[in-house]
């Protein structure tokens, strides 16, 4: 009894100790920020919130009120919380931006410089920085919110779901998060980099719910590659090719597609499923730096036209030397286009450089960038070829055979 009894005063003073919810938000008070929309205006910033209607987010046959799952709201301030705090006396639930999903940025903005706009982002406690960033290509952050997209009835989660999925299956995009981009923005061996979206159609059509009622919508929303910074400020774009190889030397590839010349002269297609970067780094007789890229490829073949007889295995091993040679020639190339046209080191050999050589990184780390337009990169590929498919021999030679 003495020991129960014991124990009971133990729980009983415990609960003492315990703290309410004090900082509890009521959901029925908050308004759910999807997405996040940043442009440069003469006052200072436009911010665009797209936010969730709870009433008709959950409606998957379409809006039983006649109104939509998002409902986007603006407002101009000098500083973005203060453009955010403006928003208030249009909405009438308090803001609530622990949800968002991305944050789009204006090009304009982006040329200029985003570190002050993202200052209080990174600042706030409230806010995550598992969100990814996008760069609105030729166009204001705001026009890329305002489109109904089809599949998804909140906007923001289709930008969310296609970054992901392109870039797992594409890998002509980047995936950037805000604590990815702040910390390549604060090492000093390399530049951050943005994945890049634009739109594709009319405007006006895009903010219709007519958009999503037809079979091929007037208007979407599409990635464009990769944005390239120079610190905090954009310097240019890449296109699928060159988004392509920073994706293969970031050793960030999960599965891709291309094509390549067979050893017959006719087209073979392969998909990537697996892909391993390393870089090296070795010092020359001048004590200077060189890099080499070496990149470990496995890869299956989709596509053989021509008359290629893939029962030999010279066949197969002259698709691999192809697809070598391309790995080799075209990567390198990217590489040199970006360097000499950008001067923009957005793969880190800066910062492999530091790691490797903390002592020499000291003569190079105030003037990386100058250094870095003319330091020499190779590429060296090792590509194996697993599998060809259920057909062994292509359907074009078996009716020459015939």
């Amino acid at each position: 009894m003495r020991g129960r009894r014991a124990l009971t005063i133990l729980l009983i003073l415990s609960l003492l100790s315990l703290t309410g919810c004090w900082s509890r938000k009521e959901l029925n008070d908050l308004a759910l920020v999807m997405a996040l929309g940043i442009d440069l205006v003469p006052e200072g910033y436009a911010v665009t919130a797209q936010v969730m209607n709870p009433s008709e987010a959950g409606n998957q046959k379409g809006a039983s009120s006649g109104s939509l799952p998002v409902v986007t709201y603006k407002s101009v301030g000098r500083t973005v919380p203060d453009a955010l705090q403006r928003m208030l006396g249009m909405t009438p639930r308090m803001l609530y931006l622990a949800h968002i999903r991305v944050l789009v940025l204006g090009e304009e903005l982006a040329r200029s410089g985003v570190s002050d706009a993202l200052d209080f982002i990174s600042r706030d406690h409230d806010l995550r920085t598992d969100f990814y960033l996008l760069v609105a290509k030729n166009s204001k952050a705001s026009k890329i919110l305002e489109i109904i997209t089809p599949f998804e009835h909140i906007p923001a989660n289709s930008l969310y779901s296609s970054i992901l999925v392109s870039h797992k299956k594409w890998a002509a995009t980047g995936k950037v998060t805000l604590q990815q981009f702040i910390t390549e923005l604060e090492r000093g061996g390399s530049n951050p980099i943005m994945s890049g979206v634009q739109l594709k159609g009319d405007l006006e059509d895009g903010e219709s719910a007519k958009n999503v009622q037809s079979i091929s919508p007037k208007t979407l929303i599409q990635h464009a590659g990769i944005a390239v910074f120079k610190k905090d400020k954009l310097v240019g774009w890449l296109g699928e090719p060159l988004s392509k190889s920073v994706n293969y030397t970031l050793n960030d590839v999960d599965s891709t597609v291309g094509n390549v010349p067979g050893p017959d002269g006719g087209t073979v297609g392969f998909i990537v499923y697996r892909a391993d970067t390393s870089m090296d780094i070795k010092l020359n007789d001048q004590g200077k730096p060189e890099f080499t890229v070496q990149l470990n490829i496995e890869a299956n073949l989709t596509t053989v036209e021509g008359t290629l007889d893939l029962n030999k295995p010279s066949s197969i091993e002259g698709i691999e030397k192809n697809l070598e040679k391309r790995f080799d020639d075209r990567m390198a190339s990217d590489i040199r286009e970006i360097q000499q046209k950008y001067n923009s080191d957005i793969f880190g050999f800066g910062e492999a450089l530091h790691r490797k050589y903390p002592k020499l990184w000291k003569d190079y780390r105030d003037h990386w960038a100058d250094t870095f337009k003319t330091v020499k990169i190779d590429v060296h590929s090792k590509v194996a070829v697993r599998r060809i498919g259920s057909v062994i021999q292509p359907l074009k030679r078996e009716l020459e055979e015939k």
